[in-house]
């Protein structure tokens, strides 16, 4: 508990949630929610009004006064954006609604937090209903994918400073899918570090299940190879814009 408290005074967090109107996966989530920092602050950002005995809901883990419900229009990075603007907190903490953390888990997130505060964190992906094999070659994918190319998705939490969401603007509200995709590109046009937190996040598996593993995998990977292509240039472009702008300044021998 003393270790909670020294590391409150050093950053404090608003963990926001965007749900689906209908979405009851978030009643999971609030028994992890515990673990953070009493001075955490917990923005539900959902398409519909609370629902019935929200409050009540909350008041057997201590979180309702810390905790607010807010509506906005259909459209994650809509929700996330409404989230972050309304968040009173020095770091931001987006979470999906069927994330589960474990405490050591939270405690992990703070020390790479306290370590790495102008970086962007994220967690490694765990498949919560992991039961069949082909699951974890996804769970080897996401790591391949996060950790040597520098791309973790939205559903491994991503948590950042405000003052630096700003700064990449947000989540990008046009896009069809992928915001979380787009902000990590943005991130690293801007040399913004990625650290991994070393600390699992667990996700459902259920739409693998339900739709099929192999049409999921497939369609997420074409999709992330679309998205990413025009990325990766204009990555390359800006770093050898920058080495050529570089090499004209320097004084010649």
């Amino acid at each position: 508990m003393s270790n909670i408290n020294q590391r409150k005074s050093i950053c404090s967090i608003s963990v926001i949630i965007p749900i689906l109107q209908g979405d009851d996966s978030w009643q999971a989530l609030l028994a992890d929610l515990v673990a953070f920092p009493e001075s955490t602050e917990f923005l539900f950002v959902s398409t519909g009004l609370a629902p019935v005995g929200f409050q009540d809901q909350l008041i057997p883990y201590g979180l309702n006064n810390r905790s607010h419900w807010h509506c906005t229009t259909r459209g994650r990075a809509i929700q996330m954006n409404h989230g972050a603007m309304l968040a009173q907190s020095e770091s931001l903490l987006f979470l999906h609604a069927d994330s589960r953390l474990s405490d050591s888990a939270v405690q992990q997130l703070l020390k790479t937090l306290d370590a790495y505060p102008e970086a962007l964190l994220y967690f490694n992906l765990k498949f919560r209903d992991q039961s069949f094999l082909l699951m974890q070659l996804n769970s080897w994918g996401v790591y391949f994918r996060s950790h040597l190319l520098g791309i973790p998705f939205g559903d491994q939490g991503f948590c950042l400073p405000q003052t630096l969401f700003r700064e990449l603007k947000g989540f990008n509200e046009e896009a069809a899918y992928g915001e979380d995709h787009l902000l990590v590109w943005a991130a690293r046009r801007q040399g913004i570090l990625l650290r991994c937190t070393g600390a699992e996040i667990e996700t459902s598996a259920r739409k693998y299940r339900e739709q099929g593993w192999l049409r999921v995998t497939v369609r997420h990977l074409w999709l992330t190879l679309k998205q990413a292509i025009p990325q990766l240039l204009l990555l390359l472009k800006d770093r050898i814009s920058k080495c050529c702008k570089g090499k004209a300044q320097s004084p010649s021998s």
